[in-house]
């Protein structure tokens, strides 16, 4: 009786442990299957990401370039062109932007389909004549750069419902207006592609991570730019 016991004990140990076996290969076996499906659908978003599509220009944006031209966003259309938001008086940011418009002129400049866009955020007080001054004054005179100017309600409509751009504030405070400009305003820039699609804003005047910023952004473009590009082909 006592051996019949035992053995039916270990039967019971033996289908037990082939449970708790059974049970861990089963485990370790999804385990496998679920991070090699991972990785694989890693591998394929990797090399098939495309910079998103964020918003959309879905009306037109009538302005006066520099030059004294008439002209509108939708004459940008089969251009891909870097969106920025300055005005003449801004003693340090807006130079900075210019600054990093320029790097990318200087990079994609050859590519008939870039081109740049500086939209005044005080267009009371930018004439074409000062913008005009202001570009040949800081070394930013470029055919294929715009820097428009026009009817101030419209743009900072324009810039807050189809840019997505921050509103601009107002600086009241006389030391910080000295120091930064008197108005307060978005700084980061935007890739808008052929078909009025944004395409990604950039905080390339962020103190911490501004340089990753406009890393960010030239990688963007260059996708942008050219569609068949990977980012495996960028690394």
């Amino acid at each position: 009786m006592e051996t019949e016991a035992s053995d039916i004990t270990r039967s019971k140990l033996i289908a037990w442990w082939g449970s708790i076996i059974g049970v861990c290969l089963v485990i370790a076996f999804g385990s496998i299957f679920i991070t090699r499906a991972y990785l694989v659908r890693n591998r394929y978003e990797m090399e098939n990401w495309r910079p998103p599509h964020i918003a959309r220009l879905e009306t037109d944006l009538n302005a006066i370039n520099r030059t004294g031209e008439k002209v509108s966003l939708g004459q940008m259309r089969g251009k891909v062109f870097v969106a920025g938001y300055q005005y003449t008086d801004c003693p340090a940011g807006c130079l900075g932007l210019a600054s990093v418009m320029k790097s990318l002129e200087e990079e994609f400049g050859d590519d008939p389909q870039f081109r740049l866009v500086s939209i005044s955020v005080n267009p009371a007080g930018d004439t074409p004549e000062k913008m005009n001054a202001w570009v040949k004054e800081k070394g930013v005179d470029s055919a294929d750069w715009w820097f428009l100017t026009g009817d101030p309600g419209e743009i900072s409509k324009y810039m807050i419902s189809k840019f997505k751009f921050y509103a601009t504030e107002e600086v009241t405070d006389p030391a910080l207006a000295a120091s930064q400009g008197p108005f307060a305003h978005d700084q980061r820039l935007a890739i808008v592609d052929g078909e009025a699609n944004i395409r990604g804003y950039y905080d390339v005047m962020n103190v911490q991570r501004g340089d990753v910023e406009i890393e960010r952004l030239r990688r963007d473009l260059k996708m942008v730019l050219n569609p068949k590009l990977k980012l495996s082909d960028l690394q």
